[in-house]
């Protein structure tokens, strides 16, 4: 997993915000997952894939009520996608998964990441990508984006298992393979 100096080093000091243990620990989160938050924490703005401070409702680090249906399930907001006021990447206080959570008349709501530390990892590995294909040219940037989808499918196969996932569909959209 990504470590808090590599996430600094990455996205800078003032780009990798982490939550007070102690608060973490009082809005429900789970012990691991407090210590991921207090510890590593999450980048502030990663090019279109997150943001802590995404446009609209609930806020990064807030708590979200979600009416499943059979009961209220309280999630912890984890931020967004850049310029998605209706999409909330959130931590599942029960299962420990990051869901996307899409807002409005149709709630929806799908397994983004099986873990928390596996979502930093993809962030990380994303803001890494950025900063490397800046430097090559379009094949190299797709070899390079097919090993990395290699590499975080190894490591969170959840992540991949449908070609409608979150993550599937921003790789192929990446490469090209959107219909």
């Amino acid at each position: 997993m990504a470590t808090h100096a590599e996430l600094t080093e990455l996205f800078g000091a003032e780009g990798v915000i982490t939550l007070p243990r102690g608060e973490a620990a009082a809005g429900g989160v789970p012990d691991a997952d407090a210590q991921v938050l207090a510890e590593v924490g999450l980048p502030a703005e990663l090019d279109v894939i997150f943001s802590l401070a995404a446009p609209g409702a609930h806020e990064a680090f807030t708590l979200v009520p979600i009416d499943t249906g059979e009961g209220i399930v309280k999630v912890l907001c984890l931020g967004g996608p850049t310029g998605s006021p209706d999409m909330r990447y959130c931590l599942d206080l029960e299962d420990g998964y990051v869901i996307l959570l899409t807002l409005g008349e149709q709630p929806a709501a799908e397994i983004v990441n099986t873990t928390l530390a596996d979502f930093i990892e993809f962030l990380y590995r994303f803001g890494l990508r950025f900063q490397h294909i800046a430097a090559v040219d379009d094949r190299q940037a797709d070899e390079y984006t097919e090993q990395l989808r290699k590499y975080l499918e190894a490591r969170d196969p959840q992540a991949f298992a449908e070609d409608d996932n979150w993550w599937s569909m921003v790789f192929d959209r990446l490469l090209g393979k959107e219909l």
